[in-house]
């Protein structure tokens, strides 16, 4: 979070954190800040209206948790993130950055290809309106 507060000037308005980051502790100094930490309230949960609406918050949080741990584990299983074996702290982060580079390019690259041979297609595909037996005149 110090990092997000370095780059934009602010905090984050929430932080989606896996469980092991929602300790007591944290709660705090997200609470300090004004910044919403994903999960359930720490202690004895309570029956009530508002139980349904901290259960929705959270479900939200996970989809969109959901998505980004599909990126994280893409990364992994078809770019390698997870063989970074560099001694170096900058090296392991450059390489990092360039598999990241890599999958944003592929990315881009998959999608382009998919409009070309879209455009393509349409082109073999492309019927004359005065082709069509309904409107042609013998």
């Amino acid at each position: 979070m110090e990092d997000y507060f370095r780059k934009f000037g602010c905090y984050p308005s929430a932080v989606l954190a896996d469980r092991i980051y929602q300790t007591r502790r944290n709660k705090m100094f997200c609470a300090q800040l004004g910044i919403r930490l994903s999960g359930p309230p720490l202690g004895r949960r309570k029956a009530s209206e508002t139980d349904t609406k901290i259960k929705r918050q959270i479900y939200r949080d996970a989809c969109e948790r959901n998505a980004i741990e599909g990126r994280n584990g893409n990364a992994k299983r078809r770019f390698g993130l997870d063989r970074l074996f560099s001694k170096l702290d900058e090296t392991a982060k450059t390489e990092a950055a360039l598999i990241i580079l890599a999958m944003n390019a592929s990315l881009r690259l998959v999608r382009w290809l998919a409009l070309f041979f879209r455009s393509l297609l349409s082109l073999f595909l492309y019927v004359p309106f005065s082709a069509d037996p309904r409107w042609c005149r013998q």
